[in-house]
């Protein structure tokens, strides 16, 4: 769905947070305001707070169940999303009067993270080009041509190969939600669903 009204527009199947997060008891969230550190900073911040969200969730479950490694698989798959969403903002952010944040919990079978940050809007018109493309096409095919694009040119640091990687590798589902402020500031958040069977 895209273009909900002249302020929002959705692709793929998102999901507002809602009522099950609010109540919930197995819910996380940190938000960095980009004021007071430089660009490098905040990038190490991003990762150490991916390592941490792995290793937080990750001790929700089993260390093996039913002769599988449950815990390393969910730490493994957290870590490379988280990393991947959150070295995203960080590099695209707009302005360091908004925060970048990011929210996990469990919602029934599902690992739900939600990762906000600010775009300009010209990088934002960019974005929903290709995400429309992630929500209509073959993600594989997307990506063997985004490989031979970055093999052929120089990579602009914007080919979208971790997302296509979460999709195609990591097994899972991604959505958006884009908001324009009253200043013409763009919102994205982007919703990425780890599928869980919890024992």
């Amino acid at each position: 769905m895209d273009d909900m009204n002249q302020n929002v527009s959705v692709f793929g199947d998102y999901t507002e947070i809602g009522e099950d997060a609010v109540k919930g008891r197995c819910r996380l969230i940190l938000s960095f305001q980009s004021g007071t550190l430089d660009l490098d900073e905040l990038w190490e911040n991003s990762a150490l707070s991916a390592k941490y969200l792995s290793t937080f969730w990750g001790n929700f479950f089993p260390e093996e169940h039913s002769g599988k490694t449950l815990r390393r698989q969910v730490t493994d798959k957290v870590l490379y999303a988280c990393g991947e969403l959150l070295g995203n903002a960080v590099k695209f952010s707009y302005s360091n009067e908004y925060l970048l944040e990011i929210c996990l919990f469990l919602h029934h079978s599902e690992l739900r993270i939600y990762v906000s940050n600010s775009v300009r809007p010209d990088e934002a018109e960019k974005f929903k080009a290709f995400v429309r493309r992630i929500v209509t096409e073959d993600t594989l095919m997307l990506f063997l041509e985004q490989m031979e694009q970055n093999a052929a040119e120089e990579d602009n640091g914007q080919s979208g190969i971790g997302i296509l990687t979460m999709i195609n590798d990591y097994g899972l589902k991604l959505s958006w939600k884009f908001e324009t402020d009253e200043s013409g500031v763009v919102t994205v958040t982007t919703l990425a669903r780890l599928p869980i069977v919890k024992p």
